[in-house]
């Protein structure tokens, strides 16, 4: 009886998410944030990149940090954005603390600042930040971020020889047997779930903790790695870009990945929203009467 109850409470949520995502236009907002993503991605990755050349490990770091653009995204279009970002970060680099690095800061604050609108909407807030303040969390979450990135390169690159040794030394690895491989997907679910619970927690106007915000993270991080898997797949065996759109497929299929991520990204936005409102009307109608 328990467990059937359960059943219908959960049925009854997806009904109410439908409703919700329908409303609130996910489809339309997912467009939105694909389009100022494409915008601030590349600043964002020169902006990385440039840095990474501040460090002792930076050029080591920058091989590293395209193979796990490749391992997230579409290969076309990882190769696309790759070959694009190298062939702009010699005149950026020249402006390195100066005007390059402000531009390619400013441009990668763009997209987070569509996250943050988009959000909001999924929360029903009507926006009472000043445009400034939003403006400066923007580029506060880009730096988060990137450091965030940065250190999680250091320690795909920095790990391997370490837990080689010690694992050698405890007896339960050898030359043959590489236990960091495994390791790259739990890395990748980690830094993804940090992401989104940093936006989810700081991007919405609204009062939340930390807890609250999980379902909707972890819910959003796993949809967004096994719909990427499912549109690599889509794109090696049914996917036929190149015949449509010819030269401009690898943009094409850029397009059509960050607008997946993007109405997932919003779906977890969706579910927390609902949860806050779930335990705001249960927590209405048991307060006693005075």
């Amino acid at each position: 009886m328990n467990f059937s109850r359960r059943l219908k409470r959960f049925w009854l949520f997806l009904i109410r998410l439908q409703r919700e995502m329908a409303y609130d236009d996910c489809m339309g907002m997912a467009a939105q944030i694909s389009f100022y993503t494409m915008l601030g991605l590349f600043p964002f990755l020169i902006f990385l990149l440039s840095l990474l050349g501040t460090f002792p490990l930076g050029e080591s770091l920058k091989p590293e940090m395209l193979e796990a653009l490749r391992e997230q995204m579409p290969r076309e279009s990882a190769e696309y954005v790759a070959n694009i970002v190298l062939e702009l970060l010699p005149a950026y680099s020249q402006g390195l603390l100066g005007v390059g690095l402000l531009a390619s800061l400013w441009g990668a604050s763009m997209a987070v600042g569509a996250l943050i609108t988009t959000i909001n909407r999924a929360y029903n807030i009507r926006p009472k930040r000043h445009m400034v303040t939003q403006k400066i969390m923007s580029i506060t979450l880009v730096l988060l971020l990137s450091g965030m990135w940065l250190m999680s390169m250091t320690i795909i690159l920095v790990g391997p020889g370490i837990t080689q040794s010690m694992f050698e030394f405890m007896g339960i690895a050898s030359e043959t047997n590489t236990f960091w491989t495994s390791m790259r997907l739990p890395i990748a679910f980690a830094l993804n779930l940090t992401a989104l619970t940093i936006l989810y927690y700081f991007a919405p106007e609204a009062r939340q903790r930390v807890l609250s915000i999980m379902p909707g993270a972890i819910t959003a991080t796993i949809l967004w790695l096994l719909a990427s898997s499912a549109f690599r797949i889509f794109l090696r065996y049914f996917g036929t870009y190149n015949k449509t759109y010819g030269s401009l497929a690898a943009l094409i299929i850029l397009m059509v990945w960050l607008w997946i991520s993007g109405f997932v990204f919003l779906l977890g936005a969706e579910i927390n929203s609902l949860m806050k409102r779930d335990d705001e009307e249960t927590h209405e109608r048991i307060r006693p009467w005075r």
